[in-house]
């Protein structure tokens, strides 16, 4: 019986390739925006076009796929948007978003966090302390917009006339700002298209330093930004980075986890 049971899971481990396959087909029309024909889904997938054929007739059959108006060209069917909707239900946002940010801390020793956009600003809503502590504290509960490098990621993101009344504020009550919300605007927007991530350094005392990453969703909105949180001499802004690096492929993974498309 125990060898009979050994055989089992080794030949569950081992898997059913013609799944695999079918998913390879699958993969090829989910990074099309149109109809695809069967020469170039054979070519994505890695078949020749006879193969690729014969498991489009199973996917058509199953809903998976489906012909276009034009002939030999396929798209993904209804079943397809059907289970994309119904994993889009199950995901559990917050807690893959308590996973990134412990795994970033992780990776990177830094303080990190992840914050939403709410009627009252920014509010961070989870974080994890890192190895080296700053002359600042990480909180929960809303954050600046205009000198926290995850509120930058939100200014350039989001329409002006939804963030000017906060950015407005706060730079009112800064003496040293020298610029207005419409060109705070435009320079965090000018960044994140750049580089793709937002940098703030503040200008006091505290040697105030953070890094941040947009997070999209299935519709392609502004849904989280990711931060990593540290001074000038413990945290890394240059492009190219180690700590860029990780923060950028931990917002990727979050979008891609939510949906969304990097």
């Amino acid at each position: 019986m125990e060898e009979q049971q050994d055989k089992q899971e080794k030949s569950s481990r081992r898997g059913i390739q013609s799944v695999e396959i079918a998913y390879r087909l699958l993969r090829v029309l989910q990074n099309s925006a149109q109809a695809v024909p069967l020469k170039d889904i054979a070519l994505g997938a890695d078949l020749t076009p006879s193969a690729a054929n014969n498991y489009l007739v199973s996917l058509v059959r199953t809903g998976l796929a489906t012909p276009d108006d034009r002939a030999g060209y396929y798209k993904l069917g209804p079943s397809a948007l059907a289970l994309g909707m119904s994993a889009i239900r199950q995901i559990d946002g917050f807690d893959l978003l308590r996973r990134e940010v412990t795994r970033l801390r992780d990776e990177t020793s830094r303080s990190t966090a992840v914050t939403m956009w709410t009627d009252d600003g920014v509010l961070s809503l989870f974080k994890q302390d890192g190895d080296l502590r700053g002359a600042f504290e990480m909180r929960t509960g809303l954050i600046p917009l205009t000198s926290t490098a995850a509120g930058k990621v939100f200014v350039a993101c989001l329409p002006l006339s939804v963030t000017q009344p906060f950015s407005a504020e706060e730079l009112n009550e800064q003496a040293h700002a020298k610029t207005d919300p419409a060109a705070f605007h435009e320079e965090a927007v000018r960044e994140l298209e750049r580089k793709k991530y937002a940098t703030l350094h503040r200008a006091d005392m505290s040697g105030y330093a953070s890094i941040a990453a947009p997070i999209f969703d299935f519709t392609g909105q502004l849904r989280f930004a990711i931060s990593l949180v540290g001074s000038r001499t413990t945290l890394q802004t240059e492009r190219g980075s180690p700590h860029v690096t990780a923060l950028l492929e931990s917002a990727a993974r979050a979008t891609v986890a939510l949906g969304g498309t990097t």
